[in-house]
């Protein structure tokens, strides 16, 4: 789902932490990754506000993390209940990586200036290049012209806009970077990009899809498994597991791709480095995330110990959770 996403990205030159965190005007590397929603449209954030303070900009982070938290627990306590602890928080981890790597935590995103609308992106004339099925797709759920979802420039009126993440070509959408031209029975009939949660929420069981049968066949899969036996059981590599799941189901669509990741002579081998980077900086978390093109975000305490025994438990194959539980019950 990324290969766009990651053009896009590379593009640009990626300017240092404490850069992003000094601006006080909008990032500009952003505009060339959004599409500038209809103001009418009932949108469920949080919303990324682009021009805000580092508190702000800590809640929106910390809010988000709470959401992914609960979305990826809501599809992988299956695991938890049958006392697969490292499973269940394996799942979060990738939970919590996949939307860093895919749509920069970020799904709807709050700016001001005049030239933010940008009109070829508008009229769907990016999304063209994807081809002509999907340019029909665009037109059919989001130029709806009673109220389309990304209206033409000119009818709107001030500066300030709400925007949604997009992909390099425009086909793909929101923080979990949704296909469009996959995914538009459900995702798009149903509106669910409107809504971060439920967007979560989709993208999360389009994971459970890649990890459970992987997971449950992992005998299948040597790059998953370690040297020696537990208890006469192979030892999975739950590192490895992550990313054999966001390189095979999730990027590319099929589960038969799951070892990609472990070919370094592969033609996607950029891509999966890229997913092992922002995986690292979730298993190595310390309080503060730092999100490529957008900069650092430093997350509310009781989020980040949550992280952190997710983190630890996955590398452990402990199931430490009183930080995680107070979360998952607000």
């Amino acid at each position: 789902m990324t290969t766009k996403l990651l053009s896009t990205i590379a593009a640009f030159t990626l300017l240092s932490s404490s850069a992003y965190t000094q601006e006080v005007s909008r990032n500009k590397t952003l505009d060339r990754m959004m599409y500038t929603i209809n103001p009418q449209v009932a949108i469920k954030g949080p919303v990324y506000k682009d021009q805000s303070d580092a508190a702000t900009k800590s809640k929106y982070a910390s809010d988000v993390v709470r959401l992914i938290l609960k979305e990826a627990h809501n599809r992988a306590q299956r695991y938890l209940e049958a006392g697969d602890f490292q499973a269940y928080h394996s799942f979060l981890a990738l939970g919590l990586t996949v939307p860093l790597h895919e749509g920069l935590y970020l799904q709807f995103r709050n700016a001001n200036g005049a030239d933010l609308c940008k009109q070829e992106v508008q009229s769907g004339e990016l999304v063209k290049k994807a081809g002509e099925s999907t340019f029909k797709i665009f037109n059919e759920y989001f130029r709806v012209p009673t109220k389309p979802f990304i209206p033409d420039c000119s009818t709107l009126s001030g500066s300030n806009h709400t925007q949604i993440i997009r992909g390099g070509d425009g086909s793909d959408l929101s923080i979990m970077q949704v296909s469009i031209r996959w995914h538009f029975d459900d995702f798009l009939a149903n509106r669910k990009y409107e809504s971060v949660q439920q967007t979560l929420n989709y993208g999360m069981g389009h994971l459970l899809n890649g990890f459970n049968p992987v997971y449950r066949n992992i005998d299948s899969y040597k790059c998953l498994i370690e040297g020696g036996t537990i208890f006469k059981k192979k030892k999975i590599n739950y590192i490895s597991l992550i990313k054999g799941i966001w390189a095979g189901k999730y990027n590319s669509g099929n589960i038969s791709q799951t070892c990609r990741f472990a070919d370094t002579s592969s033609p996607y081998a950029k891509h999966d480095a890229g997913f092992a980077k922002n995986l690292d900086k979730i298993m190595n978390f310390k309080g503060n995330l730092a999100v490529d093109l957008v900069g650092d975000f430093k997350i509310e305490a009781s989020v980040a110990e949550a992280i952190i025994e997710v983190t630890g438990n996955v590398k452990n194959g402990t199931n430490n959770r009183v930080a995680l539980d107070k979360i998952l019950k607000q």
